[in-house]
């Protein structure tokens, strides 16, 4: 595997620093002499309206808060705990269905996460799985939107506002969707988005923070004011990597690509990812975790904005595709509840072999994602030093191995779908 994953690379990495010395030209001939007229970065803060540089934003977000931008999504969730003032003795809930880096960022702070169970037919924490688990010492309950769909939050706000507690919805999952008609991440103190490959807006890494509370945008801000931009380097090599991207909507690419991006990222460090090697491996902050969204990203960001309502029905329309096919058969879809809108990020079912079905996806090169592989994705095996012990979130688990999610950038077909489900329908 990590022969192929070399070979794979070697192609990868031929082609996007081809792109790279274009990309790097572009951005070095045109970028820096323009970043150099200007004396220091401001930080881009939006109150009560939206400037014409932010144009768009209203078009998943309300216009009543305030918007920040970071280099990654997770530096967007340490902001604003940190700004929240999360720190040694303070205890986060979260959901034990999450990506690591989310306890990480509590971790960075000194404070201990804490983990929630979820509900089984939404996949998101409750109001009912995070009443136990609240102590004199929890300061922020993190609710997870989850391959698009938002958890069922007013309650979860109702319960916060008894306790005197944060609520952060995390909405790396919940680009477009909405909770009660109004866009995600605004029913809440604060939110943050992703736009990171796979979402139906990516400029390849970018992280935004969206906060309500007023007094809380005053902290967030002196924070991101000591903040500064990815190096040029950084960007140019994001560039290339934006440019080489579409590569992997082509079935026999996408298993190698993948492999090479995750061989360069993790192993080698030569290319800029969404997990570098050291957030898997330990709860320290990483070197040049810090920083805010850059140029390249900003402007990916603005084209996205344009297109992302008709983006995100693209996906509700791909998912209705896979209803019709699962109609009558022995693997049904996740729940879609009234109270929300699912943006359809990913398409979550439950298969009895989600190992048998993910190799199979492999050999006939069907692209699927396996989210999540573990409580803490994608860190496998022990899971104590994040503070999560076996059998914690028992819900999570199961589904950590049964379910598998469809992709629904780029429907598959009729034929592909019942390849991969031969035999189990």
């Amino acid at each position: 595997m990590q022969d192929r994953a070399c070979f794979t690379g070697y192609i990868y990495l031929s082609i996007y620093l081809s792109i790279y010395h274009i990309s790097s030209k572009v951005l070095f001939g045109k970028v820096i002499p323009k970043i150099k007229s200007q004396k220091r970065y401001a930080p881009v803060v939006m109150q009560n309206c939206f400037s014409k540089y932010e144009d768009g934003y209203e078009r998943f977000l309300e216009s009543n808060g305030s918007v920040f931008f970071f280099w990654k999504g997770r530096v967007a969730i340490y902001v604003l705990l940190k700004a929240i003032g999360v720190g040694s003795g303070d205890e986060v809930i979260l959901p034990g269905f999450t990506c690591v880096v989310v306890p990480n960022a509590v971790l960075y702070l000194g404070a201990k996460p804490v983990y929630a169970d979820i509900d089984p037919q939404t996949y998101n924490i409750t109001a009912e799985t995070i009443e136990p688990l609240i102590s004199p010492r929890t300061k922020v309950i993190i609710a997870q939107n989850t391959f698009g769909l938002s958890p069922d939050l007013d309650p979860i706000m109702a319960l916060a506002e008894q306790h005197g507690i944060y609520v952060i919805e995390d909405c790396a999952h919940g680009l477009g969707s909405t909770y009660k008609g109004r866009p995600a991440g605004t029913s809440t103190h604060a939110s943050f988005f992703s736009t990171q490959w796979s979402k139906p807006i990516s400029t390849g890494l970018g992280g935004i923070a969206y906060v309500r509370d007023e007094v809380l945008v005053h902290k967030v801000a002196a924070i991101v004011e000591q903040l500064t931009p990815p190096r040029m380097m950084e960007q140019a090599i994001l560039a290339a990597q934006v440019f080489v991207r579409p590569l992997a909507n082509r079935p026999a690419l996408y298993y190698p690509l993948v492999e090479a991006y995750r061989f360069l990222t993790q192993k080698v460090g030569l290319s800029v990812g969404s997990s570098v090697g050291d957030e898997l491996l330990s709860v320290q902050m990483p070197h040049g975790y810090l920083k805010r969204m850059g140029g390249f990203q900003r402007r990916a960001l603005q084209r996205g904005l344009k297109t992302l309502p008709q983006r995100v029905r693209q996906r509700q329309l791909v998912a209705e595709q896979y209803d019709t096919f699962f109609r009558n058969t022995a693997i049904q879809p996740s729940a879609r509840p009234d109270y929300a809108e699912h943006s359809m990020l990913r398409y979550p079912i439950r298969v009895p072999d989600k190992a048998k079905i993910l190799e199979r996806a492999r050999r006939l090169r069907i692209p699927v994602g396996d989210w999540f592989v573990s409580p803490l994705h994608p860190v496998e095996g022990e899971l104590s030093q994040w503070g999560y012990q076996a059998g914690q979130c028992p819900e999570a688990e199961k589904a950590c191995a049964e379910v598998i999610n469809l992709f629904t950038d780029h429907a598959l077909s009729h034929q592909q779908l019942s390849a991969l489900f031969d035999g189990m329908l």
